[in-house]
């Protein structure tokens, strides 16, 4: 592992950027090996803290009301989530804290702006900024130096009413693209990025005589009090300074990432931030980044009970209705698969003939409601998975066997036969099957395998009752 020691120069007092008063503390993705990267990431991060300037200290010597205000709100800020504790609990079970308001938000931007700089973070240009999160998140942003605070639902990217509440990962799981600080992050109370009692001295020693109790509104209930200091204090997995560290981790590695391209972050991320960085592809559809696309189709085999999942590895409809083909998924398999590939990648395909299974309502799915898209979308989706998999019924093993016995292009057939789907049949020939250069030849191909398919879904097949050969069916 390799820490990376770096100073981080000031620009201008008025981008308050150059706050050595702040916690410097120094991090690096380190530089893992392409192994490490592709099999087994692991937390190597260390932390380090150098001596800094108090607040008081700090602020004294510069002039600039811009940070001055920053600061003052910072102070507020605090002592009101000091106040109002970590969490709170009746005698039954813990309660929901109200939701965090603007000023909040905006106190959090400034605190994890200055982390980001001092850790080595660049200041993104607005303009590639912009042209990032199109491209990731599909969220336009003005290219200017105007102040945004836009919420993107990591659950339903398409509802986009920000939520004012703590991330929970039931309820609540989003975050904020910031601008004009040019970053995004989900949101934090500031006890969990900053070391409050070292950064704000005067407020910290308030703590301890803030009540730890009150009455609640609804029927004059006693709401206990859980204060940070004595999360401060644990050291098991509730500790506050291991949650700090956390936070602020996973606060630069996650645009250090997406907006520096850094990959040595990805063993990291991929350990301690699993479900954003599913996201990125199953709910964005951002599938630029091959490491992380491999990783996901890993982790996403086929179950019968969400079979969704597996889907959202090859498509997502996006918030305008339209449909989008995963491209660079099909890429990606097609330079991994092979008959000696890791078995995950290998049973891909298998998985593939079950999720046309689901998309047609045939087998263990005929009762399963098929996802909300057009009949002509859901056509394209499946014509373009079993265009993908057909390939490999061409490719020979040194014996002569095929690289797969699926005959994925006479399943579409069978189904394609079948009376409830015959305006899809019209419909496949008359988009001229969506463009796919092999697909008319290896449909034509496929009669055979439409018969030998029939034959297993109704069940004509047997030890006494073997299909013909193809060319015993042939002449027939």
């Amino acid at each position: 592992m390799i820490i990376l020691r770096t100073t981080c120069m000031p620009r201008s007092v008025s981008q308050y950027l150059q706050l050595s008063f702040l916690l410097v503390c120094l991090l690096s993705c380190g530089n893992p090996s392409k192994q490490q990267a592709d099999e087994s990431p692991t937390d190597s991060v260390t932390l380090e803290q150098n001596q800094h300037l108090s607040v008081e200290q700090a602020s004294s010597t510069h002039q600039d009301t811009e940070l001055q205000a920053l600061v003052q709100q910072s102070k507020q800020v605090l002592e009101k989530q000091l106040i109002e504790g970590a969490t709170i609990y009746n005698a039954d079970h813990e309660l929901q804290k109200d939701p965090f308001t603007m000023v909040e938000l905006k106190a959090f931007a400034f605190e994890a702006k200055n982390i980001l700089w001092n850790n080595g973070q660049l200041e993104w240009d607005n303009e590639d900024f912009a042209h990032t999160i199109k491209e990731i998140f599909g969220v336009s942003i003005p290219v200017d130096s105007s102040t945004a605070y836009i919420y993107v639902n990591l659950f339903d990217p398409c509802y986009s009413k920000p939520s004012y509440h703590r991330n929970d990962g039931i309820d609540h799981h989003g975050l904020f693209i910031i601008k004009p600080e040019n970053f995004i992050s989900d949101f934090y109370y500031l006890p969990e990025i900053i070391d409050y009692r070292n950064d704000y001295p005067e407020i910290a020693e308030k703590e301890a005589r803030f009540p730890d109790r009150f009455t609640g509104a609804a029927k004059a209930t006693k709401v206990h009090i859980e204060k940070w200091m004595d999360l401060e204090n644990r050291h098991d997995e509730y500790s506050l300074s291991k949650r700090r560290q956390h936070n602020r981790i996973r606060l630069l590695y996650r645009n250090r990432f997406l907006l520096g391209k850094d990959n040595s972050c990805l063993n990291w991320l991929l350990q301690n931030d699993a479900f954003f960085m599913e996201s990125l592809v199953k709910k964005f559809g951002w599938t630029n980044n091959d490491k992380l696309l491999y990783w996901v189709i890993t982790q996403s085999p086929l179950e019968i009970g969400r079979p969704d999942n597996f889907g959202s590895l090859f498509w997502r409809k996006d918030c305008s209705g339209k449909v989008k083909i995963h491209a660079n998924t099909f890429k990606l398999l097609q330079k991994h698969y092979a008959p000696d590939a890791e078995p995950k990648i290998r049973q891909v395909l298998g998985h593939m003939a079950e999720y046309l299974d689901y998309m047609m309502g045939g087998g263990a799915y005929s009762k399963r409601t098929r996802p909300d898209i057009t009949r002509e979308q859901q056509l394209e989706i499946v014509a373009n998975m079993v265009y993908f998999a057909e390939q490999y019924k061409y490719k020979k093993l040194d014996n002569g066997l095929r690289w797969s016995d699926l005959r994925m292009m006479g399943r579409l057939r069978y189904y394609l036969s079948l009376t409830e789907n015959a305006q899809e049949s019209k419909m496949l020939k008359a988009q001229n099957y969506f463009g796919l250069p092999k697909f008319k030849a290896w449909w034509d191909a496929a009669d055979y395998d439409e018969y030998y398919i029939d034959g297993e879904w109704n069940g004509p097949w047997g030890r006494d009752n073997e299909p013909l050969t193809e060319q015993e069916w042939r002449k027939k």
